[in-house]
């Protein structure tokens, strides 16, 4: 879970430095897909807030990079993504490493089945 974390605070580290990248973006993504599956199903549902304030800058950021090349977040963008981070590291904490690996699978299948939440960015 260590190394989780860190490479989630790394990778909105590298994207506030302006040097992050594709991967750093789709980082932030996962663990904002995982926290919202994992609030949906009642663990920790108060980041559910977080998650729409953290998606609604992280497809900004999208958009920003398809025009421009370059990867950034607002000054509300960043702090979302602490938020949910850290939202995250408490939600992951509280529950048994196998019922996380469960909601890992159920949101990969989530978001495999194009469900009516999932967000595509083209």
């Amino acid at each position: 879970m260590d190394k989780l974390r860190l490479l989630e605070y790394s990778a909105l580290e590298s994207i506030i430095k302006g040097t992050g990248t594709v991967q750093d973006w789709r980082s932030l993504v996962d663990v904002l897909n995982l926290a919202e599956t994992m609030g949906r199903a009642g663990v920790g549902p108060e980041v559910l807030p977080v998650c729409e304030k953290a998606q609604k800058a992280l497809h900004e950021a999208a958009l920003r990079y398809q025009s421009t090349m370059r990867l950034g977040l607002s000054g509300e963008g960043i702090q979302a993504c602490r938020d949910l981070i850290e939202f995250a590291d408490l939600q992951q904490s509280s529950i048994p490493r196998s019922e996380f690996e469960r909601y890992i699978q159920k949101t990969k299948d989530y978001i495999r089945s194009h469900g009516k939440q999932v967000v595509e960015i083209e």
